[in-house]
């Protein structure tokens, strides 16, 4: 029975040790454990005060022995600052949008800030939560990619000490710093390099118009076909979803007009793909009986079969300028609002050619 004994207080005493080791050490048993206050550890962990050597070191001992991690919560209250912006984009699964994201945790990661992400799904009572959410975990800032909540209540929501981005929208007249491209320009390049190619019965298919740069897109293919002197045939201009699956089953209805277009213009890269994949259903090679532009110019549509033609976005660009704008607000909450508008350029592949 003493053999049992004392093997049973042997694994006692080695389970208490493995239960200490794996418990979360606190500032109070690191102040104990090194004999100093605990504002002397605070001091020595967040360098906001003159801590002699010897202190400094024994403190630093005793965190390294009891493995003890700052709680990043609660000196983010305390400090009023977690050195963490909020993203939130639309659709993730859109190349558009994930490159989006990479780039601007990139830029944000050479500013020493980290991003919490959240994907909306175009649900604007997500967006709304999230934003009030982030605002009680003091994040920094919230950088939103095509929003789908309407600006005057985004204007709402914006804080002085938590402000708002915009990317790939405006918003003038608000408080709100923002980043988009010459949507408008961007319509016109396509459309315009069409035209050169000889292209007359030209359709376009676009996402929505449910905001005004997504507006300015077909605004500027009609300008161009109105400047050309070509008739805008409405039964040519189409909406599909922003998928691959929906733009195709529209771009077939267009091939299978019996004046079908010779070309089109597809408001974005993925819903291009899909109109891609309706010629090659119907049986139309890329560019000889169909020629396609797309917009963005994600990674992918220069490996496509053929490769796209398309306007490009510069999303790195975009995306650090996102990151300065926030920068700028966090320096100077009551600066007026920075409205940075790039230009498009096209970017000529594979997939157009001049009618035959």
């Amino acid at each position: 029975m003493k053999f049992f004994s004392i093997i049973g207080n042997i694994i006692e005493s080695i389970a208490q040790t493995y239960l200490l080791e794996g418990s979360i050490a606190t500032i109070k048993e690191v102040a104990k454990k090194a004999g100093v206050s605990v504002s002397t550890v605070s001091h020595v962990v967040n360098k906001t005060r003159f801590v002699s050597d010897r202190l400094r070191n024994k403190v630093l001992s005793v965190i390294e022995r009891l493995e003890y991690q700052p709680n990043q919560i609660a000196r983010s209250l305390r400090r009023k600052s977690s050195n963490s912006l909020g993203l939130i984009i639309a659709d993730i699964t859109n190349p558009f949008f994930s490159e989006m994201a990479r780039s601007i945790d990139y830029h944000s990661f050479l500013q020493n800030y980290s991003i919490i992400l959240c994907n909306s799904g175009g649900n604007k009572e997500k967006e709304e939560l999230y934003i009030n959410r982030w605002s009680e975990w003091q994040v920094d800032g919230i950088i939103i990619v095509s929003s789908s909540l309407p600006q005057f209540h985004l204007n709402s929501l914006s804080k002085p000490e938590m402000p708002i981005t915009l990317v790939d929208m405006d918003c003038p007249g608000y408080t709100m710093d923002s980043i988009s491209i010459d949507n408008f320009s961007g319509g016109k390049l396509a459309a315009e390099h069409l035209i050169s190619l000889g292209h007359k019965r030209i359709a376009c298919i676009y996402g929505s118009l449910d905001t005004k740069y997504k507006q300015e897109r077909v605004n500027g293919f009609r300008a161009a076909m109105n400047e050309a002197g070509i008739e805008v045939e409405e039964p040519l201009i189409a909406r599909a979803d922003f998928d691959i699956g929906s733009s195709m089953n529209v771009a077939l209805r267009l091939l299978e007009m019996e004046n079908r277009p010779t070309a089109i213009f597809v408001c974005g890269d993925l819903m291009a793909y899909g109109a891609m994949q309706a010629a090659f259903i119907k049986d139309l090679k890329i560019p000889d009986d169909l020629s396609v532009v797309g917009f963005d110019d994600i990674y992918i549509s220069k490996y496509t079969l053929p490769p796209l033609t398309t306007v490009k976005q510069p999303i790195d660009e975009m995306a650090e300028e996102a990151v300065k704008c926030f920068l700028g607000r966090r320096e100077d909450p009551g600066k007026t609002s920075r409205i940075v508008k790039l230009n498009p350029q096209l970017e000529i592949r594979s997939s157009t050619a001049p009618l035959m």
